[in-house]
């Protein structure tokens, strides 16, 4: 009796976790002093010294941008989800110029609070890191410079977070979202490789997220996301 009891049980909840899904913006104000310090060195390092001979300061700048998507569900109060993001970005100094790319994958639990109707707030915990990769290179060509070089690093880490969601229904038992979350990389390990000494950078930082969310509203009026 008490194992029937036990399955009931699951199978209500697992028929009222529901979905979602979303995509969004995001600002990561990353620390990037350290990579401008080393594309300027190469860009201003000498014909004798196997450099270029530029004149220019290099200038990435932050915050880094963004663009993702997300997923998960929602049993009772609490959320288990994961997302992940992109980034390009192309800098040019007078002899060098630069493509930096970035991934950021997460895996993250949630508390759902709701103070008032069609709104939540949420503070959640993401367990998550960060990967990049820079190809620094002459402009004669991006295939075949006469100067080139590969620098890659990741991380790894906690990202605590707080968001805030409003939500509106758009069909019966459907709602669309927009929300803003702020939180912070926290990265706890770290490693750079390159075909010189890499820059002394790494993806961690303060984030602010914008984005769009679509879910579902359980039969008896409560809110599942």
């Amino acid at each position: 009796m008490r194992v029937a009891s036990v399955v009931a049980a699951v199978a209500v909840g697992c028929a009222t976790a529901l979905g979602y899904g979303g995509f969004g913006v995001t600002a990561l104000f990353a620390d990037v002093s350290g990579l401008n310090e080393r594309l300027t060195e190469l860009n201003t390092r000498p014909d004798s010294l196997g450099g270029w001979g530029g004149t220019d300061t290099f200038r990435v700048r932050s915050p880094l941008w963004w663009v993702g998507g997300h997923g998960g569900g929602q049993i009772g109060n609490v959320t288990v989800g994961g997302g992940g993001a992109v980034m390009l970005c192309n800098v040019k100094a007078d002899s060098l110029g630069v493509e930096l790319f970035g991934a950021l994958p997460s895996f993250e639990l949630g508390y759902v609070l709701e103070p008032i109707e069609y709104m939540w707030i949420r503070p959640c915990l993401g367990l998550g890191g960060g990967a990049w990769a820079s190809y620094v290179h002459s402009h004669e060509s991006f295939s075949q410079p006469n100067f080139g070089r590969w620098f890659y690093g990741w991380s790894a880490g906690l990202q605590p977070a707080l968001e805030v969601m409003g939500r509106l229904p758009y069909r019966k038992e459907n709602f669309i979202g927009l929300y803003v979350k702020a939180g912070y990389d926290l990265a706890l390990a770290s490693g750079l490789l390159g075909d010189e000494e890499p820059p002394d950078f790494r993806l961690g930082g303060f984030r602010l997220e914008l984005g769009l969310r679509f879910d579902r509203r359980t039969q008896e009026g409560s809110f599942r996301m």
